[in-house]
This record gives C-alpha cells, structure tokens and sequence, in this order.
C-alpha cells in the first residue's frame, strides 16, 4: 500500500512539474490551425476555422505559425490546474475548450475543420 501511494506521489509531482505553459497551449493551437487552413485550402473562411474570432487572418494567402499565434494569444485564456492546463477562446461570446496539456504535451481538442 505504501508503494502505491508513493508512486502516486511521485506521478503528481512530475504532472505538475510538466504542466504545458500558456506560450506551449499557444504555439500548438497555431499550428493545429494552419495545419487545418492548409487542408481547406490556400486561405480560412468565416465558416471554419475564423469561428474563433480569428478575423484579422481572414484572407491571408500565406499563414504562418507565428501570425496566427499572435492572433490566438490576444483571445487564449489558459487555466492552470494541478495536475493539467486547459485553453479556452471565445466563440460566440462563450469560452470554448480547445487544448488540453499534460506531462508536457498539448492536445489540440476542440478544432475541427
């Protein structure tokens, strides 16, 4: 039982001394989404993924990794909790979640094309 319970301890303490920060959430919704516009095509419409409110990149020919981080880091609230962050954006006035970090790892859950 002691082992056990150790090895619990110890799993926490890795969890929370690895928990994503704000920029990582940032840098992996950035490139999930250009990831996405360049499955769609050459340039976003307002019916995939700018429903983010990520307007000022509308149009765009050529998305980068760093524009829409810039874009994504103005709306991005990420909430630390113990042992995981989650990201959230504003869509339609509601906060959505959209990227899950643990252990390091971020994990892009709310885009979709």
């Amino acid at each position: 039982m002691k082992t056990l319970i150790v090895i619990l301890v110890v799993l926490a303490v890795v969890m929370f001394a690895t928990r994503p920060s704000a920029e990582k959430h940032k840098t992996a919704i950035a490139e999930r989404l250009v990831a996405l516009s360049q499955q769609q095509g050459s340039a976003l419409n307002d019916s995939a993924i700018v429903c983010w409110d990520l307007k000022g990149l509308n149009g765009r020919e050529a998305l980068n990794v760093d524009s829409v981080a810039q874009e994504v880091g103005k709306q991005l609230e990420v909430k630390n909790f113990w042992l995981c962050s989650v990201g959230s954006l504003k869509r339609d006035g509601k906060q959505q979640h959209v990227s899950l970090g643990v252990c390091g790892h971020v994990f892009c859950t709310g885009l979709k094309p």
